[in-house]
C-alpha cells in the first residue's frame, strides 16, 4: 500500500498549487506526499470515497483487519517521514498552510490508528453493519458497470465479517472489548436485514429500482438475477454469521464499564482523543470544567427564558415542563417533514445576509432510514461528492414522532444545514483551487464548533421568533455545553450510564429517548463530542476580537468569508490564520 501515485490526479492537483515562494523542489515535494495521502485515504476507505465522488473503487470494502492495520500506519508513518523533508522556512505562505493542515491530518490519522484497538469497531451509529446497506445513497447506478461494481461490494461482505470477527477475537484477547450496552444494540441492527424475501431487502430495493430505469430488458434481467443471488447467497449468510458470534460469543464476554478509561492505557488514549477532536492542548480534567461553567451561565439564560414564556417554578420542573408537553410534540412523521421543510425554505433566501460567497450546490431534506432510525440522532448533515451529480442531504429523523420537540427544529435546521454543515462543507468542497487534501478535510472543532456557532446566527437572521423557538436554541447549546461534563465524567470520571443520562436530563429538557441515544453515542466515541462546544467557544473568542479591533469596520459578511475561506482547519491554526485577517483589516484601503 506504499508509495501509490496516480498521474492523471496528480496534474489535476498540481494545477490547483500555487508555489508562491517556495523552491520548486520543495513544492513538488509537498504536492506529491499530499497526493499520496490523497491517495492512501481513498484506498483505506472505499466506502467514504465512493461517498465523496471518487468511484475507482466502487468495488471495494475497507478491510478492518489488524494486519491491514498496521500496513496502514506504516504507511502513514512514511508519509510523515517524507513531509518532514520539507522545511517549513523555504515554503510560501500558502504551502506552509498546505504543510501545516496535512501534518495535522496525518498526524489525526495515526493517532486513530493507534487507538483504534480501544475504539468500539460494531457500533450503533457507523459500525460496518450499517455501512453496507447505506453505499445505495451515494454508490451511482448509471450502467451496468456501477452495478457489477456494486454486486462485487456486496459479494465481498463475508470476508469483511470473518475480519471484523477476527478482530474482536484479537482484541478481547489483549483485555479490550466494547461496552455491554453498546453491543446490546447490534443484534437488532442485524436482524433487520434478514428478511426472507430478497426483494424486500435495502441491499436490493434501491438498486432494483435504478435498474429498470437504465438497463435495457436484456441486461436489467442479468443484473437483477445477480444482485438478487449476492444478497441471498453472500449478504444474508454474513449477516446470519455476525449476528450469531455477537450474540452467543462476543456480547456476553463484553464489559460492564463504559469509560475508555477503564481500558489498558485508557485515560492517555483518551487524553490523545480530546486533543485530536479539538485540535486544542486543553486537557480532560480542564474541558470538564469549562463544561461546568458553560451549565452554569446557560441555566441563568433559561431562567430568563422561562420567565418569558410565564412559567412559574423552579428551573427544573419548567424543563420537566417542557419536554413532557403533548402540545410541543410533533404529531406525525408529516408534521415534522412538513416544519422542517418550513424552516429550511425560509432560511435558504437569507444567507446573503451572512456570506459575501455562497456555495453552488443545493441542500435537501431527506428522512433516515427506517432500518437504522432508532438508533440515530435527530438530524444530520451528508455532504455532495465533488461531481456535484446530488445535492446535500439534511437528514432528519422521524422515528418516534410523538417523542421528537417542535422547540428543536430551528436550532437544529442551522445547525446540520445551513448556515451550519451546509455552507461551511459546500463551500470548501468548491474551492477547486484548494488541492483535494484541503477540501475534504475534517478538523471536527472547526466544523461542529462552526455549526454550533451557526445556531446562534439564527438570532442575526430573523429567527427564533416565539420564546418556545429560542428556548430550543439554549437547550441546544446546554446539550453541547453538558457534552462537556458528561463525555468527561464517564470517560476521564468514572460515571455510569445513568448518571450521565440523570445529569443531561437535569439540565436539557430533551426526552429520555434522546438523552440515552445522546449518551450511547458518546460511550460508542470517545472524545468526539467534545469538539462542539470547544470549537464553538473558540470561534466566538475569534469573533470578539475581530469586532473589538475593527469596530465600526467590522463587516460579518467578510468575517464568515473569511473564517470559512481556507476550508476546515484546526482550532490553533485558525486563530493564527484570523489574527493576520484581522490585522490586515485594520489597515487603511489603497483604494482612492
Amino acid at each position: 500500500m506504499t508509495g501509490r501515485h496516480f498521474a492523471g490526479v496528480s496534474a489535476v492537483i498540481a494545477m490547483t498549487w500555487a508555489a508562491g515562494g517556495t523552491t520548486a523542489q520543495e513544492h513538488e515535494i509537498l504536492r506529491a506526499v499530499a497526493d499520496d495521502f490523497f491517495e492512501a485515504r481513498i484506498d483505506h476507505d472505499p466506502l467514504w470515497a465512493t461517498g465523496i465522488g471518487d468511484y475507482r473503487f466502487n468495488d471495494r470494502l475497507a478491510d478492518p483487519s489488524p494486519e491491514a492495520g498496521r500496513q496502514w500506519l506504516v504507511e502513514l508513518q512514511g508519509l510523515g517521514t517524507r513531509l518532514r523533508t520539507v522545511p517549513r522556512r523555504k515554503l510560501s505562505p500558502s504551502d506552509a498552510l498546505h504543510r501545516e493542515v496535512l501534518q495535522r491530518l496525518l498526524d489525526a490519522a495515526v493517532i486513530r490508528q493507534q487507538c483504534g484497538g480501544h475504539l468500539n469497531l460494531l457500533n450503533p451509529l457507523d459500525g460496518p453493519q450499517l455501512a453496507l446497506p447505506l453505499a445505495p445513497v451515494t454508490q451511482p447506478f448509471r450502467n451496468e458497470g456501477d452495478f457489477e461494481a456494486y454486486i462485487a461490494r456486496l459479494r465481498a461482505f463475508p470476508e469483511q465479517v470473518n475480519q471484523i470477527i477476527d478482530a474482536l477475537i484479537l482484541r478481547r484477547s489483549a483485555g479490550l472489548t466494547s461496552p455491554r450496552s453498546v453491543v446490546a444494540k447490534i443484534p437488532a441492527q442485524l436482524r433487520v436485514h434478514l428478511v426472507a424475501d430478497v426483494t424486500r431487502s435495502e441491499f436490493f430495493r434501491v438498486p432494483a429500482a435504478k435498474a429498470r430505469s437504465v438497463l435495457s430488458a436484456e441486461k436489467r434481467d442479468a443484473v437483477l438475477a445477480s444482485l438478487s443471488d449476492a444478497v441471498r447467497s453472500d449478504v444474508i449468510p454474513a449477516y446470519l454469521q455476525l449476528l450469531a458470534f455477537v450474540e452467543d460469543d462476543y456480547l456476553p464476554s463484553c464489559r460492564t464499564t463504559i469509560g475508555i478509561s477503564d481500558l489498558p492505557r485508557g485515560a492517555q488514549v483518551y487524553a490523545a482523543l480530546a486533543r485530536m477532536h479539538t485540535t486544542t492542548g486543553t486537557p480532560p480534567e480542564e474541558i470538564h470544567q469549562i463544561g461546568l461553567r458553560e451549565v452554569a451561565r446557560i441555566r441563568s439564560a433559561m431562567e430568563s427564558v422561562k420567565g418569558t414564556i410565564g412559567f412559574e417554578g423552579s428551573l427544573g420542573e419548567f424543563l420537566n415542563h417542557m419536554r413532557a408537553d403533548p402540545n410541543r410534540r410533533a404529531r406525525s412523521a408529516e408534521d415534522l417533514v412538513r416544519r422542517y421543510d418550513e424552516i429550511l425554505a425560509r432560511t435558504k433566501p437569507l444567507m446573503s445576509k451572512l456570506f459575501g460567497r455562497l456555495p453552488q450546490a443545493d441542500c435537501v431534506m431527506k428522512e433516515i432510514e427506517p432500518f437504522r432510525a432508532a438508533d440515530s440522532p435527530m438530524a444530520y448533515y451528508h455532504p455532495t461528492p465533488w461531481d456535484g451529480s446530488r445535492p446535500g442531504y439534511f437528514y432528519i429523523n422521524t422515528h418516534a414522532p410523538g417523542e421528537r420537540t417542535l422547540f428543536s427544529l430551528e436550532a437544529l435546521t442551522y445547525h446540520e444545514a445551513v448556515p451550519g454543515h451546509h455552507l461551511q462543507i459546500a463551500l470548501a468542497r468548491e474551492r477547486e483551487d484548494l488541492p483535494k487534501f484541503r477540501r475534504y478535510a475534517g478538523f471536527s472543532a472547526f466544523q461542529e464548533g462552526w455549526a454550533l456557532y451557526s445556531e446562534g446566527l439564527g438570532e442575526e437572521i430573523g429567527g427564533y421568533r416565539d420564546p418556545d423557538q429560542m428556548f430550543g436554541r439554549l437547550n441546544f447549546e446546554m446539550w453541547r455545553a453538558c457534552r462537556l461534563v458528561v463525555d468527561t465524567g464517564m470517560h476521564l470520571k468514572g460515571w455510569s450510564r445513568e448518571r450521565a443520562i440523570e445529569y443531561m436530563l437535569a439540565n436539557t429538557a430533551f426526552t429520555r429517548l434522546d438523552v440515552e441515544a445522546e449518551i450511547d453515542r458518546y460511550i460508542a466515541w470517545p472524545g468526539q463530542a467534545l469538539a462542539y462546544k470547544m470549537g464553538e467557544i473558540a470561534i466566538r473568542k475569534i469573533r470578539a476580537k475581530a469586532e473589538k479591533r475593527l469596530g465600526d469596520r467590522f463587516d460579518l459578511r467578510r468575517f464568515h468569508d473569511a473564517l470559512l475561506g481556507e476550508g476546515a482547519l484546526p482550532i490553533d491554526v485558525l486563530e493564527r490564520r484570523m489574527d493576520r485577517w484581522i490585522d490586515a483589516e485594520t489597515k487603511p484601503s489603497s483604494s482612492p
